[in-house]
């Protein structure tokens, strides 16, 4: 087996590739896998569900939308643009590092004579932008020095142009909310209840014996496994309601508003990122109309003005399963344009990937939407003199 490694890097170097591969690492390299929740992090940020969902379904539709070249050369490597991962994978992941991080970078990788030959995904953090010279320079951490045509650098929210900031860390605050009320959800589930209830003494007692009774009740009622076990209270004891955001439908409402604050800042509508059983077709319908323009959208455009930057072409994505309307409503739309005299039959044939049929390029205009050839009457008299109202009278 060594012996086949060592011939195969002689190859490489023999074709002269430009570039080798990074000693990739374990995300745990990077991630610290004990950091609190409470630091809201690009890493950490994906503990709120909201988040996860949000960034990954961006990142998904990204991947799974096909894109086309007319340079064959591009067409297969962005096919499979390196020996690791397919164009799924690579453009998912680095949708994914820009929508946490701001900024996500692959090298363009290519052989001695020019000819690209491989898109390498680099490392988070291990990339930074030198402006201190006349021109930009990326420094990597595997590669060094890189020239920015050799880098193409994924960017989510601009403030100078040529970097971007993170989305997560630009809004930190709303997120921090959401974080903490998962936090207070968590300890409540596992106090097995909740602590917005105070146990009312009729008479004034020391502070031993308050202190006595709030260890009993813990003790005995809460917890997961004291769930359910009744109250026996004693001496005009009673327990009282106390009004907080931290009880169930105080938080059930925040949670409500955080969602509504990570669909905001990711553009993704909140019936994707929450429960959607008030929602009708017509709403949903809407929903995935404005995820499409208000959303996925500018990712892209963001990645195909970066590869027209960088390797000359500006791909097509064929975004018509996302945007595309349900089929009912299609033929119906389609239907109204042939026989108004819009399109043809082929054109709409086109339009749903069909192949064309004999005579499908002929023009049709429904009966009722023609002009009409014949004669009227309109404006002439036809009653011979003789009115209706004579008739009816009896006179001739």
């Amino acid at each position: 087996m060594a012996k086949i490694n060592n011939l195969v890097e002689s190859v490489r170097n023999f074709f002269g590739w430009g570039y080798n591969y990074p000693s990739f690492s374990s995300p745990y390299e990077v991630f610290l896998p004990g950091e609190s929740v409470n630091l809201v992090t690009p890493y950490s940020a994906l503990y709120f569900t909201p988040v996860f969902r949000a960034c990954n379904l961006i990142a998904n539709d990204i991947a799974r939308t096909t894109c086309y070249f007319e340079n064959p050369t591009l067409e297969r490597i962005f096919r499979r643009p390196n020996r690791f991962q397919s164009k799924y994978d690579f453009m998912r992941s680095l949708t994914l590092q820009c929508l946490l991080y701001g900024n996500s970078f692959a090298l363009i990788n290519r052989r001695r004579n020019g000819e690209l030959y491989e898109l390498v995904p680099l490392k988070v953090g291990s990339v930074s932008l030198d402006i201190t010279g006349p021109t930009p320079v990326y420094i990597t951490a595997d590669y060094g020095r890189v020239e920015p045509e050799n880098i193409i650098h994924i960017k989510a929210t601009l403030m100078e142009g040529l970097w971007a900031m993170s989305p997560i860390n630009l809004c930190r605050t709303a997120l921090s909310i959401g974080l903490q009320q998962e936090n207070t959800a968590q300890k409540q589930l596992e106090n097995g209840s909740f602590s917005n209830i105070a146990i009312v003494h009729p008479s004034n007692i020391s502070i031993a014996a308050r202190q006595a009774i709030a260890n009993d009740y813990a003790k005995n009622h809460a917890g997961s496994k004291n769930a359910g076990k009744p109250i026996i209270l004693s001496e005009n004891v009673r327990i009282e309601k106390i009004s907080s955001t931290a009880n169930e439908p105080g938080l059930d409402a925040a949670r409500k508003y955080s969602v509504q604050d990570v669909s905001r800042i990711f553009g993704v509508p909140t019936s994707y990122l929450s429960e959607t059983s008030g929602s009708v077709y017509g709403s949903l319908e809407w929903s995935g109309r404005a995820y499409f323009d208000a959303c996925l959208s500018h990712w892209f455009q963001m990645w195909a003005s970066e590869i027209d930057l960088k390797l000359n072409e500006e791909p097509y994505f064929d975004t018509d399963f996302i945007a595309r309307p349900p089929f009912a409503e299609q033929m119906a739309a389609l239907r109204t344009g042939i026989e108004a005299g819009i399109m043809t039959r082929n054109e709409a044939r086109e339009y749903l990937d069909l192949d064309d049929v004999e005579g499908g390029d002929e023009f049709f205009q429904a009966l009722n939407l023609g002009q009409g050839g014949g004669s009227t009457n309109l404006g002439e008299d036809t009653s011979e003199g003789t009115a209706t109202g004579d008739q009816i009278n009896g006179n001739s």
